[in-house]
């Protein structure tokens, strides 16, 4: 059976009127990943059943990795596939509600934020199979550690404070004997590059060297031989139940880190567009800062959800990371522990000067307990006004299990300081060591990019490895010795075209508002000048940080030369430098140029809380909508949406597979060879609509808030610490929607009889008997509750209240009873339940 304990996962179908999962569990999930080089596409394909009674509005709530771009999405409901397109927000919206009101078919993918996308799948009828297939890029992110990879599955959103996408947790459910989970990933390095250490952290996968796919499993001994190739590797998981914990893997491969910078030219073209040039140059920082004086910050997380291993590990670090410190002699530290409230636990709060011996001491004061919740920007707000700003070096050390959704006003916080460091010459970062397998990607790495530090990761199967902790100590105080990088200046090697104006957003200010009632049939988006001819993020002036980084651009021009040439600085270091890396050429598709839009789109993103004039905010949504409209991809102001009358492509399908595309990964080869002829080619004149290529191009390797409705808690009822007695044993049996093991209930409830017969006010609903059973015997419980144990209410308050939630839930979205109905249901089941236990 599928794993049924308090998963956190909220992840999953959600009905609309009342914004739970119950009637809607998860049937199976599907993960298939390639990676090549650094370069990764994941596709996410869950299957779902409606079981209720009445036609339902539901929308799919999922995860991916936050850096990742979402390209495509097709949703199937019974015998009909519908992949969507992209259109701006509201007209979405438009094209979505006329069609439902219409008794249509429709479905609609929103951003919530960088982590979470929402799915709107219209209304689904009794009984029928939902399939969801997403399909999403982005660039691996390094693991801190030299030449490493690190690559996160999401298995569900975990609970953590602030405002959640979802309010309600999901627990999957699915057939006796059916995968409940396949994981699938296949690893393409260069050529001559060999995959090392390569490691499942969380799960006992099946890792297999030389293959990158399942190809060898049909062949002889001979044939592996033959076949094998040390530049590849191939993982497979599969588990009959839903995992509680993200799946993550690791490996090395030598000279990753080396900087790169991938070209590709735009293929199939816009229609009358000039065709572009994308770039992707990634680099990872590996110089070496003096020492100097520095002052060091551990911020510890004390939260609840840091309970046993987790604060264990996070003092671990700090007194390891207090013992590794090489730097001068004029350093200070200080230590904070933060949850809802965030204090210096060192005497009078004040840093102390850096030696072994006031290292030593202050260790001593670092205690295991934890309470409460989390607010990460109060906790940072408060650091970095306690700080001494006269240092020219400070280092923030965030230690945390990265559960809160409050990321983006403490992002902006980090980096309102950093910049105001900047200014007067000091060098202020923020670095973040992420605790857990549920761990936030998008907070830890969201705070490092802000603070241009870097993050480390501790897997839960790993925190209470010593020689582990020691590594990853000794890892982080390397990277914070590590110099960010400034770069002052990217030149692509290309000749910009001519344009009649720029769309990069610097003049949008000076811009008049738009005359709706001139610009005709022209949208939002549709409405702007052509884009200047380089788009690139970040802007100039950006720091690197101590992880691998990439600049996108985006390009309208003709080529002339081999090589992109960066120009930066590095923090005490008076003169600048330069650094080339040489072009390596993509098939003409569409991967690098979507990883560039999505990167573009980040930035305007990134402005719309700092612009307050309505008229530059209406442009810089425009820039939005034109991208995610070009390069489809999802949005703060772009939605995918289809419709079964026109909108999107429908198929009839006769089977549940998921459909096959072309992977955007295909054109990123991994041979070795050169072919850069084309660019001793004479070069065509700026009037060329786009760039030139004189001979085949060598192959290079190449989510809207959830409303939280009335009473409803993302909490399990907690089950007593100790004690076995009747009341005990029925609270730890309760699942997460709120329903009870048949088994406890009759064991526990009910020792001497057997559980009576249903009354007839539920007996009558229509059909799902086992689902009739789950809300009769809730009932039961709640009475056991209250006339069995009235003098220890405290203890089963909360698991009443979830049951009490199950029970109400479930008679209107699975038989479709109104709420006077509903309540009138649930009063006498309860009256009549409460007869058994006088």
């Amino acid at each position: 059976m599928a794993w049924n304990g308090p998963a956190q996962r909220k992840q999953g179908v959600y009905c609309h009127e009342h914004w739970v999962t119950i009637g809607y569990p998860l049937v199976k999930s599907a993960y298939s990943y390639n990676v090549r080089d650094i370069f990764v596409e994941g596709t996410i394909t869950e299957t779902y059943t409606a079981q209720t009674n009445v036609e339902r509005e539901v929308s799919y709530i999922f995860e991916v990795p936050p850096e990742a771009s979402v390209t495509r999405f097709t949703a199937q409901v019974g015998t009909v596939r519908i992949e969507s397109i992209v259109d701006e927000k509201s007209a979405a919206n438009d094209k979505y509600q006329a069609a439902k009101n219409a008794g249509v078919q429709a479905w609609k993918l929103d951003k919530v934020n960088d982590e979470v996308f929402q799915i709107s799948l219209g209304n689904a009828p009794p009984g029928v199979e939902i399939i969801i297939s997403v399909v999403y890029v982005y660039v691996i992110s390094s693991d801190t550690i030299e030449d490493s990879a690190r690559l996160t599955i999401p298995m569900g959103m975990a609970a953590r404070p602030g405002a959640a996408p979802a309010s309600t947790t999901t627990v999957p459910t699915a057939p006796t004997g059916s995968n409940a989970v396949t994981i699938t990933i296949g690893i393409t390095t260069k050529e001559n590059k060999q995959i090392f250490d390569l490691a499942s952290l969380a799960h006992n996968a099946t890792l297999t060297y030389g293959f990158s796919d399942s190809s060898f499993k049909a062949m002889t001994p001979k044939e592996k031989q033959q076949n094998f190739k040390n530049n590849r590797a191939y993982v497979e998981f599969t588990s009959t139940t839903f995992l509680k914990h993200h799946f993550v893997l690791i490996w090395t491969v030598p000279e990753i880190d080396i900087g790169r910078c991938m070209v590709e030219q735009l293929s199939p073209p816009m229609p009358n567009k000039p065709t572009t040039v994308a770039f992707a140059l990634t680099m990872v920082s590996n110089i070496q800062l003096g020492a100097e004086e520095h002052e060091f910050i551990f911020l510890v997380d004390t939260s609840a959800s840091m309970y046993g291993e987790r604060i264990k590990t996070a003092n671990a670090m700090v007194r390891g990371m207090l013992g590794k410190i090489q730097t001068d002699s004029k350093a200070s530290f200080n230590i904070y522990t933060f949850n809802t409230s965030t204090a210096s636990i060192l005497p009078g709060g004040k840093p102390m000067g850096y030696d072994t011996v006031n290292a030593a001491n202050a260790s001593k004061l670092l205690k295991d307990s934890v309470s409460g919740g989390t607010d990460v920007n109060a906790a940072l707000t408060t650091v970095l006004k306690q700080r001494e700003p006269s240092r020219p070096r400070c280092s923030i050390i965030v230690l945390t299990d990265g559960l809160d959704w409050g990321v983006t006003a403490a992002m902006k916080t980090v980096q309102d300081n950093v910049t105001a460091a900047a200014a007067q010459g000091k060098l202020l970062r923020v670095f973040v060591m992420g605790l857990g397998d549920d761990v936030s990607k998008g907070m830890c790495e969201g705070l490092a990019r802000a603070g241009s530090g870097a993050t480390v990761y501790i897997s839960e199967s790993q925190l209470a490895d010593k020689d582990h902790q020691d590594e990853k100590a000794l890892t982080l105080v390397n990277t914070v010795n590590r110099a960010p990088i400034r770069v002052r200046d990217v030149k692509w090697g290309m000749n910009k075209a001519t344009v009649t104006a720029t769309g990069t957003g610097d003049n949008q200010s000076s811009r008049p508002k738009p005359n709706l009632s001139t610009l005709g049939a022209a949208g939002k988006g549709d409405n702007l000048p052509p884009p200047a001819a380089v788009q690139q993020f970040p802007a100039l002036g950006t720091m690197f940080w101590g992880i691998r980084s990439t600049w996108y651009a985006i390009i309208n021009g003709t080529f002339n030369e081999l090589e992109a040439t960066v120009t930066y600085d590095i923090p005490g270091v008076a003169t600048g430098k330069t650094f080339k890396a040489q072009y390596q050429f993509a098939d003409p598709g569409r991967l690098i140029h979507t990883l560039a839009a999505r990167a573009l789109i980040q930035g305007f993103e990134d402005k719309m809380s700092s612009i307050t004039d309505s008229t530059a905010k209406y442009w810089n949504e425009a820039e939005i909508v034109r991208l995610g409209k070009t390069y489809s991809l999802a949005s703060s102001q772009t939605s995918f949406v289809a419709t079964m009358n026109g909108v999107g492509t429908q198929t009839n399908v006769n089977s549940n597979a998921p459909p096959a595309s072309q992977s955007l990964l295909s054109s990123i080869p991994t041979a070795n060879r050169s072919n850069l002829s084309f660019v001793n080619t004479q070069a065509p004149p700026l009037s060329s609509s786009g760039p030139s290529f004189g001979a085949p191009q060598m192959r290079m390797m190449n989510f809207i808030s959830m409303p939280t409705g009335p009473g409803l808690s993302s909490s399990f009822a907690a089950a007593p610490s100790s004690g076995d007695d009747a009341l005990t044993k029925v609270i730890s049996a309760q699942d997460g929607n709120g329903s009870f093991d048949p088994s406890a209930v009759e064991n526990s409830v009910f020792p001497d009889t057997s559980v009576p017969p249903a009354p007839a006010c539920i007996a009558i609903l229509s059909g799902l008997d086992n689902v009739k059973d789950q809300i009769w015997q809730a009932v039961c419980v709640i009475a056991f509750f209250e006339k069995k144990y009235a003098d220890r209410e405290s203890e089963w308050a909360e698991a009443r209240e979830n049951a009490t939630k199950f029970v109400k839930t479930t008679l209107c979205c699975i038989f479709g009873v109104d709420s006077d109905a509903r309540d009138n249901i649930f009063n006498i089941a309860l009256d009549d339940a409460s007869g058994y236990f006088y």
